[in-house]
């Protein structure tokens, strides 16, 4: 029942955000946009696009091959084009890391070791995310770095990012905590707690398959950050690529919070803003954020495709 009212919560935010927004917009002036859009360069982030899922793909597999668990690229882009399409289309970016967390513990042969890898492949994405949006930050002009709520959300990532890493480079803290909460004396929990446990100390002392990791996340998101800046470029919107790298990083961070249905409405509202900051107009903003959200929805059908042979396959599609 409480998970229905959270999702019927959800819909009501992003329905009511998104509505506020349209009665405030000159959509004459978006429909505009979008109907003019040059649909070369709306090709180019296409490309980034498709660069974005292979590397995203890659990276689980330099992560799965440090645990010891070799797997075929691919398997690997089938499963995660079907994790995109459900990441798009179930009511939270986590519903295509369960098809992930599925997927690699047949591999594994644990399913929690399978969470594991999957949780560091998430952890290092929003690690790169943040050191991209931090570097552009110090080295943007004044109107950027004065973006509304930048600096402190980079300064509570970071506290964040912060306490991740002393967890994972000091050996028997996150131990020593279980112990205390008295968590560890629950069979299940003590389990579980050690085959992550184990996950984690491979890393450690694999840190070089971490660092690759680590760099392909960074190339990723940068792709990210020029699917994006080629979509405001073909909506005619002068979009500079050092605000880019600043304000999509910082609308995807906060954009994950659960508070809406996949960030629909929240993510809107924040470019809205932070266009205005850098003198573009609300419909460049809406139209930006539209069709950009949109176009990546429209691409991750890729997986429901991939997801009906899996199906007709009876399993993996292989």
């Amino acid at each position: 029942m409480t998970k229905h009212v959270l999702m019927a919560v959800k819909l009501l935010v992003s329905a009511a955000l998104l509505a506020y927004l349209f009665s405030t917009t000159d959509l004459a002036a978006l429909l505009r946009r979008v109907r003019t859009g040059d649909l070369l360069l709306l090709g180019v982030a296409v490309i980034f696009y498709v660069g974005m899922m292979g590397l995203a793909t890659w990276r689980w597999r330099v992560l799965l091959a440090a645990q010891g668990y070799p797997a075929p690229l691919r398997r690997l882009t089938a499963s995660y084009l079907i994790a995109t399409f459900f990441n798009n289309f179930l009511p939270s970016n986590v519903g295509g890391d369960v098809i992930r967390v599925r997927d690699g513990s047949r591999l594994t042969g644990s399913t929690t070791a399978s969470l594991a890898i999957v949780a560091i492949d998430r952890v290092l994405g929003l690690l790169a995310l943040y050191v991209l949006a931090l570097s552009a930050w110090l080295l943007a002009p004044p109107e950027v770095r004065d973006l509304p709520g930048a600096a402190p959300a980079l300064a509570a990532l970071g506290v964040g990012f912060a306490i991740a890493a002393f967890l994972f480079f000091r050996v028997g803290t996150a131990r020593r905590l279980v112990a205390a909460s008295g968590l560890g004396q629950h069979d299940w929990v003590r389990q579980r707690f050690e085959t992550v446990q184990a996950a984690v100390q491979v890393y450690r002392e694999r840190l070089v398959s971490v660092w690759v990791a680590f760099c392909a996340s960074l190339v990723l998101q940068a792709a990210a950050v020029f699917y994006f800046f080629f979509v405001a470029h073909s909506l005619a919107i002068d979009l500079p690529l050092g605000a880019a790298f600043v304000i999509i990083p910082l609308c995807f961070l906060v954009q994950t919070v659960p508070i809406s249905f996949n960030g629909w409405g929240v993510r809107e509202s924040l470019f809205i803003v932070y266009f205005g900051q850098i003198g573009l107009s609300r419909d460049s903003a809406l139209a930006f954020s539209l069709v950009g959200a949109g176009l990546t929805v429209v691409l991750s059908l890729s997986g429901a495709a991939m997801w009906a042979v899996r199906g007709s396959a009876g399993g993996d599609g292989e």
